[in-house]
């Protein structure tokens, strides 16, 4: 099985692939709905945090922390794929 780490790096390799394949106004809409996607997310890391409780540490969030890992990937990599201007 892999660590969250390797699952992240392995999953933005693909999803760098088919972004390359898209056209730029699909890049970009991915782009926005990515963001709004960890924006999403990182409040869940917030309210944890609120709560009182640690969701870096220990396995009680791991599932979370793996989605903010995964989300924060897949926004860097399609915000790469608008603005590069080496993109297709």
């Amino acid at each position: 099985m892999l660590r969250p780490e390797e699952l992240v790096e392995a999953f933005a390799a693909l999803d760098r692939a088919r972004l390359t394949r898209m056209s730029e106004p699909d890049r970009e809409r991915q782009l926005i709905a990515r963001q709004a996607l960890l924006e999403y997310v990182e409040t869940l890391w917030d309210d944890v945090q609120r709560s009182g409780e640690r969701p870096d540490i220990g396995e009680k969030y791991q599932a979370l922390s793996t989605v903010l890992a995964l989300i924060r990937s897949l926004t860097s990599v399609s915000f790469d794929a608008v603005y590069d201007r080496w993109s297709p």
